[in-house]
């Protein structure tokens, strides 16, 4: 399942990352997991605009052209 780091939508700084593991279907991605620092996964604890914003940030980073898409996790 691929993973991507993205900002932490909690982090009012946005100098944290949370790492996604996410599904890409037709019309988009699925997110499965946000894993914090503490390794903790933060996913349930997000609000509907937060969970919004990681998916922007993923689609927006695989679509980019220069190549620096999802990391692939183990």
């Amino acid at each position: 399942m691929p993973s991507h780091a993205c900002i932490d939508p909690q982090d009012q700084y946005a100098q944290a990352e949370v790492l996604v593991t996410f599904e890409t279907m037709a019309d988009g991605v699925r997110l499965v997991s946000a894993h914090d620092a503490f390794d903790n996964d933060i996913l349930p604890e997000l609000e509907h605009f937060q969970r919004r914003a990681l998916e922007s940030e993923i689609i927006d980073d695989y679509r980019h052209p220069r190549g620096s898409g999802p990391t692939t996790g183990s």
